[in-house]
């Protein structure tokens, strides 16, 4: 599904479980095949979450079995879904502006291929010599060869940045990109983990669920190990600070929520604002890479002029130095 369509589904949801619909009541008024799969499920007489996994599994992440397996463990199903329509909204939108923020750099580009060959192609045709579409076919060909790679390249890296915390933390090193993908991971744990929290979950269990649902291998990593610590007798935030991966400011911030006894409140603060965090660097992207590409596009057009200016001075000197 789109992150439109999954926004608007577990908006849907919140609103009739919210007003006490029985689940399998709400299935006709929201996207059919997600939920056709729960069906099933909970006529089976498992659980949401077990459905989910069973049926629902190409259409469900991580994120949103963690958070609606603590919803429904805590009694707070509405809630669950309405921070998974908050969060594909806010991504949904995230995704439209760095699409955006791409298209423009990436007509310039194909003009800057097409219009400098222009006058060639029509002073052949206007001298009636063949039309050799070479120097726009090849260029074009190797742009979109380039585009191509860096994405299946970049979707190969991202999926396993799941995973592997060292690609994960390379990732994050790259500008613009690398910080967009940080405050999101951080968003999305503090997220479950506040539902896990709410819940009343174990807190190994809490870090656990929260470290998988963060898409990020490095948080999966620092969870994994933070986890093993807190069920050797360390404070949750002790744990934190232990291993590498946990930023020191959202560590500090957990240490001071534990003493406090408001961890439920700082996580929820820690989503909310981690959200927003990642939202402004979307939109610093989107601000500075059409800029990259302008530029890269106007070294590529100037290097062109000059070519072609060099090959039509050069070929009058010829004929000069002949006569």
């Amino acid at each position: 599904m789109k992150l439109s369509q999954k926004a608007l589904l577990y908006r849907e949801l919140a609103k009739l479980v919210g007003a006490s619909f029985h689940l399998d009541r709400s299935i006709p008024h929201a996207r059919q095949t997600w939920l056709l799969g729960l069906q099933r499920g909970l006529a089976e007489g498992k659980g949401i979450t077990e459905s989910l996994r069973t049926h629902c599994a190409v259409f469900t992440g991580t994120l949103e079995l963690a958070l609606i397996e603590a919803g429904e463990r805590s009694g707070r199903l509405s809630d669950a879904f309405s921070h998974l329509a908050r969060y594909f909204e806010a991504w949904d939108v995230a995704v439209r502006q760095a699409l955006g923020a791409v298209m423009y750099p990436l007509v310039l580009a194909h003009l800057g291929i097409v219009l400098p060959e222009l006058p060639a192609l029509v002073m052949a045709s206007m001298e009636g010599q063949n039309l050799s579409l070479w120097g726009v076919l090849m260029p074009l060909a190797v742009l979109w060869l380039i585009l191509l790679s860096s994405f299946l390249l970049w979707r190969w890296l991202s999926r396993r940045g799941t995973e592997s915390a060292v690609i994960d933390e390379w990732l994050g090193r790259i500008p613009l990109i690398g910080g967009v993908r940080r405050h999101w991971a951080l968003a999305r744990f503090a997220q479950v983990f506040h539902a896990c929290l709410v819940a009343s979950m174990r807190m190994t269990e809490c870090m656990q669920m929260a470290g998988a649902a963060s898409h990020s291998g490095l948080l999966r990593r620092a969870s994994q190990d933070a986890a093993q610590r807190i069920a050797a007798g360390e404070t949750i935030a002790g744990a934190m600070a232990d291993v590498h991966g946990f930023p020191l400011v959202f560590v500090h911030g957990t240490a001071t929520a534990e003493e406090a006894g408001t961890l439920d409140h700082e996580m929820n603060r820690w989503a909310a604002a981690e959200t927003i965090e990642a939202n402004d660097a979307v939109q610093r992207a989107a601000q500075w890479l059409p800029k990259v590409g302008y530029g890269i596009v106007v070294l590529y057009v100037s290097y062109r002029i000059l070519s072609m200016m060099g090959g039509y001075y050069g070929g009058m000197l010829k004929q000069l130095e002949a006569l």
